[in-house]
């Protein structure tokens, strides 16, 4: 659903985004007078695999899951976004977007053209730097897990739990919180294998108490270290 915000609103907004966190008030209120900002329900989809790239997306709130539909139809989660991150296949002005992008909870999602995207970042060198090292970083994440594909469902869920961890983790007493509510399903997409066996990988990771599973789909790591050497191990 589209909302209508101010322009001062929607500086404020961007103001808060990583991106955009260095710019004055006038490169602000530029970019904001061509925004456009979608609040999403779980499960809402953002754009589908194949649909032409003709806005860039930044998540504002909430997280998102990328999603690469292969040609048996099976769904692979190939990254997921946090708040503050650049998304949609427009970022590297690709004609198509090359996944499909889903709300894993409610968010809000900020959106510029394609065109407007090209010519802000013609003019703010600063910010097409810092959006190179994100994206850079992106992918040595995904091609951690492409290294991976071969190996052990146990390293490569120990992997992405460690990635999630670095990436949006929170402090606990009891180790580092996880605090995106993952079904079972999101943790078999991101594996590349089955629900059957995702559940019986998790049930092992709990029963070795590298993990603790909390209400509403959240998890606790709390044996870091343990989980650590399992992902390196050969």
């Amino acid at each position: 659903m589209s909302v209508t915000l101010s322009p001062a609103s929607v500086v404020e907004l961007l103001k808060r985004l990583p991106l955009f966190n260095a710019l004055s008030e006038s490169d602000l209120l530029w970019l904001a007078d061509r925004t456009r900002v979608d609040h999403l329900e779980r499960d809402a989809v953002i754009f589908y695999q194949g649909d032409p790239c003709d806005r860039v997306c930044i998540l504002r709130r909430g997280q998102v899951k990328i999603i690469h539909h292969d040609e048996g139809g099976r769904e692979v989660i190939l990254e997921m976004i946090s708040s503050g991150e650049v998304f949609g296949g427009a970022v590297l002005f690709m004609p198509r977007h090359p996944a499909t992008s889903k709300a894993m909870e409610d968010s809000e999602v900020v959106s510029f053209s394609s065109e407007t995207f090209a010519e802000f970042l013609s003019a703010h060198p600063d910010v097409t730097i810092k959006l190179i090292r994100m994206l850079g970083m992106r992918l040595h994440s995904m091609m951690g897990l492409q290294v991976l594909a071969g190996e052990r469902v146990e390293r490569r869920v120990a992997h992405i739990l460690l990635k999630l961890a670095s990436r949006v983790g929170r402090p606990d007493a009891e180790g580092v919180l996880i605090p995106i509510s993952l079904s079972r399903q999101d943790l078999a997409e991101m594996a590349g294998t089955t629900l059957e066996t995702a559940i019986r990988t998790m049930s092992r990771f709990r029963a070795q108490k590298l993990i603790k599973t909390l209400r509403g789909g959240y998890l606790l790591i709390t044996n870091e270290e343990a989980l650590r050497q399992m992902a390196i191990k050969t």
